[in-house]
């Protein structure tokens, strides 16, 4: 572990996720929250840097697009506008079961068209200038949850954990500071619901914009997005000129774009141009990869949601999270320790936000620290206990007197 993170700290000067004191940071968060704003807004800001770089993809020439046409008009002139204006291509020139690739067409949805023929439909591809503004902005959208998370949780289990969510190897100081958390704990039981509810409120915001993000994408690709994975799933292994593809329906590699000007008697001309596009390369390839990860990130997202609802309604859940942790404890197993410790006692009167609290802590410590701050807390409820019993002693005595006076 110590290696992994010495190997990662020296990439931290550039990468400020992998810093050392980063990686051993407090993580009052869950692992599907940190997928979900940390690494999702990395992959997403790598990928806008990618689709921004074009010459990587282009030969080194760094053309975005390269439209064939007439000699008529400067290459610089007709690209600038077919770049700008927006490209398109004609439906009907898909290559699919009626349509023969080099017969029906030079590619798919480039044809022959009729612009007079009212009838006649094109789909314009203009999204690809919008897709490096789209990205940031949804990964500004991802990151965002994490700030209303840093706000609703207000650095508490950092401030509690103190330095004991590092593992101490003085027992003298680690029970000291296990113990000063038991009785803060202990003393603070009930108080806790409503920074819960906002812990609880942030998630079902993770959730919220994950599936948000799917909607907002498919949008933005003209409603293709939510078939987009599958149906590249399906048609991988066919060859090129043989399938129905849809990487090609959605992010066209050739497209049509006509462009209009005076001509040398006054009338207007029309120049129909062919546009390669080599930035739909990385851009077919992009959205595949955010079709899986945003469904995966939904699913894991909805789960650790209903786990978090159900660790909140569910006392038995919660009994299960600690004994489970207790398990893996080398020294549980001595009945010693056993005795010392009543998980039932200790979540008997825990409410919503204490429960919260609770698991934030446990997840950031290791499994002796664990066990030792369950001993102090099932003392602390122990002797909360015996000071109730203390508290009842009198009032039983004055109740069996005036039983024995009747």
């Amino acid at each position: 572990m110590a290696t992994m993170i010495g190997l990662f700290s020296t990439v931290g000067a550039h990468v400020p996720f992998f810093k050392k004191d980063k990686m051993l940071k407090v993580k009052p968060e869950s692992l599907v929250s940190r997928m979900s704003y940390r690494a999702t807004t990395t992959i997403i800001l790598c990928f806008m840097v990618l689709v921004t770089c074009p010459e990587w993809i282009s030969g080194g020439t760094g053309v975005n697009i390269d439209c064939m046409h007439g000699n008529s008009i400067p290459d610089a002139v007709i690209n600038n506008y077919c770049y700008i204006a927006g490209t398109f291509i004609v439906p009907r020139h898909v290559t699919d079961i009626d349509t023969e690739f080099g017969r029906d067409n030079s590619q798919t949805g480039v044809g022959p068209y009729d612009p007079q023929d009212p009838t006649e439909e094109i789909v314009v591809k203009a999204y690809y200038q919008w897709v490096p503004f789209m990205l940031f902005l949804q990964a500004c959208m991802f990151y965002g949850p994490h700030l209303l998370y840093k706000l609703a949780e207000g650095g508490k289990v950092r401030n509690i954990l103190g330095s004991i969510h590092l593992f101490v190897l003085d027992k003298e100081k680690r029970s000291g500071a296990v113990g000063d958390l038991a009785k803060y704990f202990a003393e603070t039981q009930g108080i806790h619901n409503s920074w819960g509810l906002g812990i609880l409120l942030t998630k079902t915001v993770y959730l919220a914009n994950v599936v948000a993000q799917i909607f907002f994408t498919n949008m933005f690709l003209g409603y293709e997005f939510t078939r987009y994975g599958a149906q590249v799933s399906s048609f991988l292994e066919m060859g090129d000129k043989d399938r129905m593809d849809p990487m090609s329906r959605v992010f066209p590699r050739v497209t049509k774009c006509t462009f209009h000007k005076f001509g040398p008697s006054g009338s207007i001309q029309r120049h129909d141009a062919q546009c390669i596009l080599p930035i739909n390369i990385i851009n077919e390839k992009i959205y595949v990869f955010l079709w899986f990860w945003f469904i995966v990130l939904a699913v894991l997202t909805a789960v650790d949601l209903l786990v978090t609802v159900g660790q909140a309604v569910l006392p038995s859940v919660r009994w299960l999270v600690l004994t489970r942790k207790l398990r893996l404890v080398p020294k549980f197993k001595s009945e010693e320790l056993r005795t010392k410790i009543d998980v039932r006692l200790i979540l008997r009167d825990l409410q919503f936000g204490d429960w919260q609290l609770m698991y934030a802590i446990i997840v950031n410590m290791d499994g002796i620290t664990y066990a030792e701050w369950l001993e102090a807390l099932t003392q602390q409820a122990r002797d909360k206990e015996e000071l109730k019993g203390a508290d009842r002693a009198p009032l039983l005595e004055q109740q069996r007197f005036l039983v024995q006076a009747t």
